[in-house]
């Protein structure tokens, strides 16, 4: 499964999970954003990840999650990012018009 990243409504990285034996590793990969971020990953729940930190070119945190943590984790992961997003809704259909002619309606 990957996950976009968001920090300032802008995608900056992506985040794994994947399974490994008992543990479920999240990894998150992202380019360096010139300040100190605290993810959070947002589905059904939210589930607080933590801080990445410099590696190579980029920033990147990894969090091995227990059992019990990952049930806490959402399983419908949407996103990660500092605070949650208000995504815009489908865009309204304009208003129509209606003509009678005939005893028929004609929208435009």
């Amino acid at each position: 499964m990957s996950v976009p990243v968001y920090v300032d409504g802008e995608t900056v990285g992506s985040l794994a999970v994947e399974r490994r034996g008992q543990w479920t590793v999240v990894d998150v990969r992202m380019r360096p954003v010139g300040r100190v971020v605290r993810l959070t990953a947002y589905g059904e729940r939210e589930f607080y990840l933590g801080v990445p930190v410099p590696e190579g070119d980029g920033l990147r945190l990894t969090r091995r999650l227990s059992q019990a943590e990952a049930r806490c984790f959402p399983r419908m992961t949407e996103y990660v990012a500092e605070e949650p997003m208000e995504f815009a809704g489908p865009e309204e259909l304009p208003a129509r018009r209606v003509l009678w002619l005939g005893g028929r309606p004609h929208y435009f």
